[in-house]
């Protein structure tokens, strides 16, 4: 099978994505959008946005684990590695005609994209690349550690004073084979309530049906006690790291309800942040809520947030547009 990029440049597709598992329409989009990404693999800063325009494209269209399983099968590519190219295009959209002009290094263009970049720093080097100044990895990796100490010394209160704690290594935890106070997994409640992308409030907890490796997640949660990643998915959540004192990252097989409350007790206090990038539990955020923490989740998949607002047993309140951030805090 093979699809037309150009007039007279076809394209050869792979045979090991189910193309025709896909109605005529999505298949003939996706068929398209797969040969440009192929034609602009030379990578000009352009090219990177316009790659990732079309993977945020094919993403939308595509259900859940189909979008890695084409990566995989016409790129060879890995999630993280699609989503340098997606950041790119959902953090510069609206300066598209200024990042064509500029000769920037894609590993500078990846780390400006990166969510936990502020906002000052991206505008800056790109007025600077504008002018001709050579920007090169090494001076962009060095200005973003400068404006994150920056950023940690302005959050101190002026009475303490105290030095930013460094934060750790993310934590892989393979869970050993102990008996936990609840390791057997509760029924799922069968969801009532019909929800789409997007923000719910949950009393005093907070949830994205969505992909929180993008900005809509990325952007509301401020500083946080825990995150606990559980997932079977490619990991594409480095952001993590800087917005999260402790990480936690644990194989999807191995993660009951027992290893979470666990883990709660271990690393958070009552009335701290935590952050569950995966629901793959129901329970979760009403475990979490139940020891009294103020938790941020989500998923990608309408059917585990619908169960996973279910559990809660919290009224839930569809949000117009992104949680404050305060409320975090």
């Amino acid at each position: 099978m093979s699809a037309m990029s150009g007039p007279n440049d076809p394209v050869q597709l792979s045979t090991f994505f189910d193309y025709e598992s896909l109605d005529r329409a999505q298949r003939q989009v996706i068929q398209e959008h797969t040969g440009e990404i192929r034609k602009r693999l030379r990578r000009s800063a352009q090219d990177v946005w316009e790659i990732g325009q079309r993977l945020a494209d094919v993403r939308s269209r595509l259900k859940y684990g189909q979008f890695l399983t084409w990566l995989k099968a016409e790129f060879g590519w890995s999630q993280r590695t699609a989503y340098n190219f997606i950041n790119v295009y959902e953090t510069f959209g609206d300066r598209f005609a200024k990042l064509a002009k500029v000769d920037i290094a894609t590993s500078v263009l990846y780390q400006l994209a990166a969510p936990s970049v502020p906002e000052e720093l991206r505008t800056e080097v790109l007025q600077a690349a504008a002018s001709g100044q050579k920007i090169t990895h090494k001076s962009i990796k060095s200005a973003i550690k400068q404006s994150k100490q920056t950023t940690n010394t302005a959050s101190i209160a002026p009475e303490t004073q105290e030095p930013a704690v460094k934060k750790p290594e993310i934590i892989t935890v393979i869970p050993k084979s102990v008996e936990l106070a609840n390791p057997s997994r509760a029924a799922e409640p069968e969801p009532e309530l019909e929800i789409t992308a997007g923000w719910y409030q949950l009393g005093a907890q907070h949830l994205f049906c969505g992909d929180t490796a993008t900005p809509s997640f990325v952007n509301a949660i401020s500083q946080a006690k825990l995150a606990i990643a559980v997932t079977a998915e490619d990991w594409a959540h480095d952001w993590l790291i800087d917005q999260v004192d402790s990480v936690v990252v644990l194989p999807q097989e191995k993660f009951t309800i027992g290893t979470l409350k666990e883990l709660l007790g271990l690393l958070s206090r009552t009335g701290d942040t935590v952050v569950f990038p995966w629901l793959p539990l129901p329970e979760m955020i009403a475990t979490a809520h139940s020891l009294g923490r103020l938790v941020y989740a989500g998923d990608p998949s309408k059917q585990r947030c619908q169960r996973a607002i279910a559990a809660t047993g919290l009224q839930v309140q569809p949000l117009a547009s992104e949680p404050a951030v305060t409320l975090a805090g």
